[in-house]
């Protein structure tokens, strides 16, 4: 079994469970999600199972796209709505101040990632030096904001936006960096990834679904790199293929490798000769 999952993950649910789920009804050990998805937040969640799962580096960095709730006066230490409240406020920012501290952060930023976060220091993960009472401050990252969309503002306290952002974004520090600038506190309420590379959330299937249609729910990996130069190794050259013996290239950056349709991976030019860096071919194919 090989190929991708755009599975919606479902609020309260962990990344690491959604993919402990996904190989349970697929009975499949080799199973892997291409960038996590806080708890809180419910959408799209990419998901490579069996040669897929090698995908990761070249997945991860797809652009993403979120609707996100801000509520503002008062801040928790997770930054989320799961969160303790830490601070409070009355000051409360009007919508279109809120609108233009985010458009403010539209390009390339510095961002500072949430205590509470995945992020690795000195070889552990910040959440769990978070919980166990670590003063943690992360250093900035490089990430970029493409697009800010305000939504709607269903209450005077709350704002929701459309963000369009790349990869390794925090939208948590986005909510807290636009408060800062308006003088105010606000914590992330709701958060859905809509989007994530090609795949939409209009296309994601539950977790229930999943257990209906099984494997027939995979989406070829080829798919989600179709942006990727394509490279057609003639049928007389199958058996070098097949076996990894010389074959000259002159192939520039990773490449899909096909040979009579069938893909067999991602290669690059090693020397003048083809190198399959990534195996996705499945045996049997």
């Amino acid at each position: 079994m090989n190929g991708l999952i755009n599975l919606y993950k479902p609020t309260l649910m962990s990344s690491a469970q959604a993919v402990a789920r996904v190989k349970r009804i697929l009975g499949v050990k080799t199973v892997g999600h291409m960038g996590t998805l806080d708890p809180m937040a419910e959408g799209v969640l990419v998901i490579g199972v069996g040669k897929s799962a090698r995908l990761f580096d070249y997945l991860i960095k797809r652009r993403k796209t979120y609707v996100a709730k801000f509520t503002f006066g008062y801040e928790t230490d997770t930054l989320d709505a799961l969160g303790t409240v830490v601070k409070t406020t009355a000051d409360i920012p009007s919508a279109e101040a809120v609108l233009g501290a985010m458009m403010s952060m539209l390009g390339k930023i510095r961002q500072v990632p949430p205590a509470y976060s995945a992020k690795h220091v000195d070889g552990k993960r910040a959440y769990a030096l978070a919980r166990g009472g670590a003063d943690v401050v992360l250093k900035p990252s490089d990430v970029e904001i493409y697009d800010v969309q305000l939504v709607c503002q269903p209450r005077p306290d709350e704002t929701v936006f459309r963000i369009e952002c790349s990869a390794g974004t925090y939208i948590r520090s986005l909510c807290r960096d636009a408060a800062v600038m308006c003088g105010s506190l606000a914590t992330l309420t709701y958060l859905q990834r809509t989007q994530s590379g090609v795949f939409d959330v209009s296309d994601s299937i539950s977790l229930e679904a999943l257990e209906v249609r099984g494997g027939a729910a995979l989406i070829p990996p080829d798919v989600a790199l179709s942006d990727m130069p394509r490279l057609d190794v003639p049928h007389s050259l199958r058996a070098e293929l097949e076996n990894g013996r010389k074959i000259e290239t002159d192939i520039s950056g990773d490449t899909l490798v096909y040979c009579d349709g069938d893909l067999f991976g991602i290669g690059c030019n090693a020397g003048g000769v083809l190198k399959l860096k990534t195996y996705l071919k499945e045996q049997g194919d």
